[in-house]
């Protein structure tokens, strides 16, 4: 069995309280912690906004924060749970996760998803497509990935 460990990027609020300029300290220092010990992979949210409701509160994008990790650890692995394909365009996300790749020595584990929270949807202008549209979005960015 492995095991992983979430860092606190703000998305359950798990950075309030924390001044915001000292907030990547606190998340490169958890991920120092976790490679040192005995934790196989260090996962972030791919989220936008706090839950369950948004608030003013940081929640620090994913692939930029995986890409800090990636260059401040060595051994451990990097995931985000999970990537909504929606979000992003599949072409440009496919680019982004091998720069975090090669940056990071081949330790991405990619974790992608159809996308489910409507708010994060419609707070930055996706509109709200079907689930099964958001799935049929899902399979061609898996396709793109291939």
């Amino acid at each position: 069995m492995r095991f992983g460990m979430f860092v606190p990027q703000g998305w359950r609020l798990d950075l309030v309280g924390i001044d915001p300029a000292q907030q990547w300290s606190v998340l490169r220092e958890h991920a120092v912690a976790a490679e040192a010990g005995p934790w196989e992979s260090l996962w972030v949210y791919d989220h936008f906004h706090t839950v369950p409701v948004a608030t003013d509160e940081a929640t620090h994008e994913a692939w930029s924060l995986m890409s800090a990790l990636a260059a401040s650890t060595s051994r451990i692995r990097l995931g985000q749970m999970c990537t909504a394909m929606s979000y992003r365009n599949p072409a440009y996300l496919a680019k982004v996760a091998a720069t975090v790749d090669i940056i990071s020595g081949g330790r991405v584990e990619m974790g992608i998803g159809g996308g489910w929270h409507e708010h994060e949807f419609r707070a930055y202008g996706y509109g709200f497509p079907s689930a099964g549209e958001r799935l049929g979005r899902l399979d061609e960015g898996v396709q793109i990935f291939k």
